[in-house]
C-alpha cells in the first residue's frame, strides 16, 4: 500500500512538473517573440508582466523571461525527482528538495504570499509522505523479510 501511495505521488509530481515545462517553454517562446498564440498565452504573459512590474521587490530582478526559465527549472527538477523516485534512488528526493527550496525562493523574492502558498505546503506534505512511504522495507530484530 505504502508503495502504491508513492507511486502516485511521484506520478503527480511527474505531471506538474511536465506541465511547468511544456508552460514556461511556451511562455519563453511567446515572451521573446519566436511565436505568438493567442488567447490564454498572451493573458498569461500580460499577467506575468504586470505581476513582476507591480512588485516593490524583486531580488533577482526577474524578467518575464527569467521567471519563465525558472519555471522551466523547477519543472525539470520536480520530473526528474519523481523520475528518481519512482527508482527509489536517494537523488531523486534531492531533486524534489530542490524543486521545494526553489518554490519556496518565489515567495521569498518577491515578498509575496499568495494563494500558491497552499500548493507549496500541500507538495510539502507529499514530499513527506513520499519519504515515509519509500523508504525500503527494513529486516532486523522483529521483523520479518518482506
Amino acid at each position: 500500500m505504502k508503495r502504491k501511495l508513492a507511486i502516485a505521488i511521484c506520478l503527480l509530481f511527474l505531471a506538474s512538473g511536465l506541465i511547468r515545462i511544456g508552460v514556461s517553454l511556451l511562455m519563453i517562446g511567446q515572451a521573446s517573440g519566436w511565436w505568438s498564440f493567442g488567447g490564454e498565452a498572451v493573458e498569461a504573459l500580460a499577467d506575468t508582466q504586470r505581476f513582476i512590474a507591480e512588485r516593490a521587490v524583486n531580488m533577482v530582478g526577474f524578467t518575464p523571461v527569467a521567471y519563465f526559465g525558472f519555471i522551466l527549472f523547477m519543472g525539470i527538477t520536480i520530473s526528474l525527482g519523481a523520475i528518481g523516485q519512482l527508482w527509489r534512488r536517494p537523488w531523486g528526493l534531492a531533486l524534489i528538495g530542490i524543486y521545494l527550496l526553489s518554490h519556496a525562493a518565489l515567495f521569498v523574492n518577491f515578498w509575496t504570499v499568495n494563494p500558491k502558498i497552499f500548493l507549496w505546503a500541500l507538495t510539502v506534505v507529499m514530499a513527506g509522505v513520499l519519504v515515509w512511504a519509500n523508504r525500503e522495507p527494513q529486516t532486523g530484530a522483529g521483523r520479518l523479510p518482506v
